[in-house]
């Protein structure tokens, strides 16, 4: 049985691809390769299928609720995020950069990579990529869980990473565990420079408040969704009440 794998290939990328083996689906609009091409392919492989990766290749990554809001949709003018998220878009052919696949409605959507130093307590933008809704589903994990679709995530985990779900369900104690953490100190400071210096973007001077703002009602939206639940007490309501 032959193995094709769905490629991420820019549009002015695309002789590159077929020059290295790719095959474009007609039917399914997208460049493919054969599963054992894919070496030769390897800045077009979605990072699930590249053969020098180990999963995870998928795991959530929650934003300290200090920063709740605190992104480049908030920071940056309108114009200059279209200009960024686009730029990823095109940069995966339109395609999610983790599995390969696209949405239903809308083929991916934009996702901010960080790195917290928990140390110094700064959030560094390390990048910004195209992942497909169910990605970003699982990237974003308490808003996923808050909207009670954890179940739905947790299985595409599983599917991504080849996981079990004990070995997926460890994985999402764990990042929640970690977003507790972070989130009892209050002095996270946040650093777009990537941004800045990629794009030549500045950010706009109502960014700040915009993004505090923001982070006001995303805080009180948790407040009035968990106080409102008894049972079994959250992450999010043990710290908002602790």
């Amino acid at each position: 049985m032959t193995v094709l794998i769905a490629l991420c290939v820019p549009h002015d990328q695309r002789d590159q691809a077929k020059a290295a083996g790719a095959v474009f689906d007609g039917a399914e609009k997208c460049w493919k390769a054969h599963v054992d091409r894919l070496v030769a392919l390897l800045p077009f492989v979605p990072y699930r299928f590249r053969p020098d990766r180990k999963p995870p290749y998928l795991r959530p990554w929650m934003v300290p609720q200090s920063l709740w809001g605190r992104n480049l949709r908030a920071l940056l003018s309108k114009e200059d995020w279209d200009r960024i998220r686009k730029d990823a878009y095109a940069r995966a052919g339109s395609r999610c950069r983790v599995c390969g696949g696209r949405g239903p409605k809308w083929p991916v959507e934009a996702d901010e990579g960080w790195h917290y130093d928990d140390t110094t307590r700064v959030q560094t933008l390390k990048g910004v990529i195209a992942l497909c809704p169910d990605c970003h589903a699982v990237r974003h994990w308490g808003k996923t869980t808050s909207a009670g679709k954890q179940d739905e995530a947790l299985a595409w985990m599983m599917e991504v990473n080849g996981w079990t779900h004990a070995e997926a369900s460890r994985c999402a104690d764990d990042a929640m565990r970690q977003w507790h953490e972070r989130s009892g100190y209050n002095d996270w400071r946040c650093d777009i420079s990537w941004a800045t210096t990629q794009y030549g973007v500045t950010p706009i001077q109502t960014g700040e408040a915009i993004a505090q703002d923001r982070n006001q009602s995303f805080v009180q939206k948790a407040r009035e969704e968990y106080g409102s639940q008894s049972g079994n007490v959250s992450y999010i309501q043990h710290l908002l009440y602790e």
